[in-house]
């Protein structure tokens, strides 16, 4: 079973830029979205259990220059509408 999260990034607003593209290609990345509002940054996420999502968050996205704060949701279910 996989393990979804969003992942809301607060970021240094110089370095919103660098961030986006360091998460774009990190594994298990499934979307990243620069937005407007309280949040700099919108990740979503997949990974196998809660052990990869604490790796995640604390070896690849906190560690990155210019994060200031992060909001982890895990995801319970989902309706995708077209």
């Amino acid at each position: 079973m996989t393990l979804t999260a969003i992942i809301l990034i607060d970021v240094d607003p110089p370095l919103t830029d660098s961030v986006y593209n360091h998460l774009k290609d990190q594994p298990h990345v499934k979307e990243v979205s620069s937005v407007y509002g309280i949040h700099d940054i919108f990740l979503l996420i997949d990974v196998p259990d809660e052990e990869s999502l604490n790796d995640f968050v604390f070896t690849i996205l906190r560690p990155t220059e210019g994060v200031k704060e992060t909001l982890t949701l895990m995801v319970t279910r989902t309706l995708r509408k077209n």
